[in-house]
């Protein structure tokens, strides 16, 4: 056997005993002459070759049977011989064995790996062995194409074969090394190099170079350099003579180079990839032939170079598709044409709590319907093959917990346009159902599409914004909690407040909290609209009327009312509160203005009162009318407040024309200090509606001046507190 394939099977050995991680591999070859088993390349050993009886030991009973064998204490092996370790001054204690078989399944010899240096020899382990035993076999079998190396011909066989071992090779890290490992061996020389160019720098670079040791190297010089910028082989036999060469690795090295022959390596549009360089020819010169084989073996290179680039890419590409299909948020599952689920991915799983070996292959159709039932939509997929979506679709998880899903059926089709089965997406939306549903106790619907589907939520970091506020509160609630039992008054409290918020709600108001048996709500907050006022005033009138229907249908010892302020103006939104807790709510000079109307409608005798900026904005849509003019105390601006009448559905008849009329002439009357006109025009208003408390006051109190003038300096405004108006 020549001694280029002896090469060959001693590297494969050592390959064996790396990737076995063991401490030495054998070959050896049945000689039927002899009828014994001769080792062919034994490691550990040398100038002593092994020869046994053919039946003998381990390895002679795996040549004799062809059965391989897994033996990890060899002293509870019957087969074992114990003579050829006193021989070899090698202790065995573990063999892994496998026969090497003909191209007609004949046993020809044996693998033996021995010795095991982490764990115990495994079926894994044999089917390496198996491997490479099939390799040696065909290095057996064609050995003669080793014996004439030095022919044209067996050049060229030599080419072809080392080509056909570089195409087979995809790795490209693997094809870079095979790559230099063969131009080594059709070259004849000492070391080979391959040099990628990097067209980013331009500058060739390598790591995987022959006596480098896993450096990089990077070059802009050199003759490798010279052949990438001229794109022309070369052939030196004397470097240090040509101008172009780089000494400086050689002096880095201590490496001597003799002779170079240097091959540029192109793609298949003729664009540089590389170069390809052999050093230091172990027989004679570089010559033309050299040049010719590795010209040849350039372009073998460049195919299997861009062959390995468009698996390395396939391969990223499906590793990203499979990491993406494991870690996407959406559940996937996919069905094959007949109905059979092919692939499902993690996150299906931890939706449904299931795993994979649960529905793999089984048909859809079989699985449990209770929590699978959304499958049943791909039918309408397979059949037309479009695609199908459905939203909050409810179902069970294994564990019979609620799920809120959305789901979508998607076609799969071949090259031709066929359906091949349908991909079943869905989504779990129970989070953010839930979240809808603990949100909806406190917003409105419009306001919670904003936050879950609005990334930007720096509205609740605190701004200045114009905003509606609305207060409201029961007029007798003490009277009444007097008289109920602590259950009853807090059930008829949650149905009261259950009733207050849908009316805000149902105008587009938020709820900021409630106070005992007041409500606070906002109307502008986070997103203030023209509407606002005009939402407010609505919400109020059905907060009254509501009340009034709830109030009949419940049996009360007595008869409720509510009163409600509603002032409009700046204010600062945002989460107030402390470390511990907070809330998003409304502070400002509006909010207390609310408040304070609230109060005041006791006073006044009306269910309503608003600021002048809130009528100002819903005066058409209402009919309304001044009650007074107040100021705060530790305030200089004055305010009027109105009240509302009736919606503007349709003009004011005559009679609420005249009401209006005498009231805001006894009103102006009664801030000139003309007390006596005041009173008529109030006595007036009364003959139209005798019950009006706000006319009563105010006539009241112009009666009171009439007899006790106020200061000369008296503007007409009534600074308001509890006890000075009421």
């Amino acid at each position: 056997m020549s001694r280029k394939v002896l090469y060959e099977i001693n590297n494969v050995l050592t390959n064996i005993s790396n990737a076995l991680i063991s401490e030495r591999s054998t070959v050896f070859l049945i000689n039927e002459e002899n009828n014994s088993l001769d080792s062919l390349i034994a490691q550990g050993i040398r100038n002593n070759l092994i020869s046994m009886p053919l039946d003998c030991g381990i390895a002679g009973f795996v040549a004799s049977t062809g059965q391989p064998q897994i033996i990890n204490d060899v002293h509870k092996s019957e087969h074992f011989n114990a003579y050829y370790d006193s021989i070899t001054g090698f202790h065995t204690h573990k063999v892994l064995c496998t026969p090497i078989l003909s191209g007609t399944k004949e046993v020809i010899g044996v693998i033996q790996s021995l010795n095991k240096q982490t764990g115990d020899f495994d079926k894994q382990d044999l089917k390496v062995l198996d491997t490479f035993a099939e390799i040696i076999s065909i290095a057996v079998k064609n050995s003669n194409l080793y014996s004439s190396a030095e022919s044209i011909k067996k050049d060229i066989t030599t080419l072809l074969k080392v080509s056909s071992s570089i195409n087979s090779e995809l790795d490209l890290s693997n094809l870079i090394k095979l790559i230099i490992q063969k131009t080594s061996e059709i070259t004849s020389s000492d070391r080979s190099t391959f040099f990628l160019l990097d067209k980013s720098e331009n500058v060739l670079w390598t790591k995987f170079g022959e006596g480098l040791g896993g450096k990089v190297i990077k070059t802009r010089k050199g003759l490798a350099s010279y052949v990438a910028r001229t794109q022309k082989p070369i052939i030196e036999n004397n470097p240090y003579q040509n101008p172009h060469f780089d000494r400086s690795v050689d002096i880095e090295t201590g490496y001597r180079t003799k002779s170079i022959i240097s091959v540029p390596v192109f793609d298949s549009t003729q664009t540089l990839i590389g170069v390809i360089q052999s050093i230091n020819k172990k027989k004679d010169q570089f010559g033309e032939k050299d040049l010719f084989i590795l010209n040849g073996f350039a372009s073998q290179i460049s195919i299997a170079i861009q062959n390995s680039t468009l698996f390395e890419e396939i391969s990223n590409i499906k590793n990203y598709l499979n990491i993406l299909f494991e870690n996407l948020n959406n559940g996937i599952l996919t069905i094959n044409s007949e109905g059979r689920i092919k692939t499902v991915n993690k996150r299906f799983c931890d939706i449904l709590g299931t795993d994979p070996e649960m529905l793999i292959g089984k048909h859809y159709k079989n699985l449990d319907y209770k929590y699978f039932a959304f499958l049943d939509y791909c039918d309408y997929t397979f059949r037309s093959g479009e695609k199908l979506e459905k939203h909050n679709l409810e179902s069970l998880d294994t564990a019979d917990r609620k799920l809120v899903l959305n789901y979508t059926a998607l076609p799969m089709k071949d090259k031709d346009g066929a359906n091949v089965g349908v991909i079943n997406v869905i989504n779990d939306i129970t989070s953010e159902e839930r979240m809808r549903d603990n949100l909806s106790r406190y917003l409105p619907q419009h306001v919670i599409n904003e936050i879950v589907n609005k990334e930007d939520l720096s509205l609740f970091n605190g701004k200045y914004t114009e905003s509606t506020i609305l207060f409201s509160d029961i007029r007798n609630f003490t009277t009444l909690t007097e008289q109920l039992k602590a259950i009853d008054t807090v059930n008829f409290l949650n149905h009261y407040f259950d009733v207050m918020v849908e009316c805000i709600f149902r105008h587009n108001g938020i709820l900021d909290k409630f106070i005992g048996d007041a409500i606070m709500a906002t109307f502008g907050i986070p997103y203030n609209t023209e509407k606002d006022a005009v939402n407010a005033l609505h919400s109020a009138i059905d907060m009254i009327n509501s009340l009034e229907m709830a109030s009949n249908r419940q049996i009360l010892p007595c008869q409720l009312n509510i009163g409600i302020g509603i002032a409009t103006g700046q204010v600062i939104s945002g989460n107030i509160g402390s470390e511990k807790r907070f809330e998003y709510t409304v502070v400002g000079d509006s909010v207390n203005l609310a408040a304070r109307l609230e109060g005041l409608t006791k006073c006044y005798g009306v269910q309503i009162l608003l600021c002048e900026e809130t009528y100002l904005k819903i005066k058409h849509d209402f009919i309304c009318r001044e009650i007074d003019s107040i100021k705060a105390r530790g305030k200089r601006r004055v305010v009027n407040i109105y009240t509302v009448m009736r919606k503007n559905s349709h003009q004011p008849s005559k009679e609420e024309r005249l009401f209006i009329s005498y009231y805001d002439d006894g009103l102006n009357f009664y801030r000139l200090q003309n007390f006596e006109q005041a009173i008529h025009c109030f006595n007036k208003a009364l003959q139209i509606k005798p019950l009006d408390h706000p006319s009563k006051i105010m006539k009241s109190r112009c009666q009171e001046f009439r007899l006790s003038p106020p200061h000369k300096e008296w503007s007409g405004v009534w600074a308001f507190t509890a006890s000075s108006l009421c």
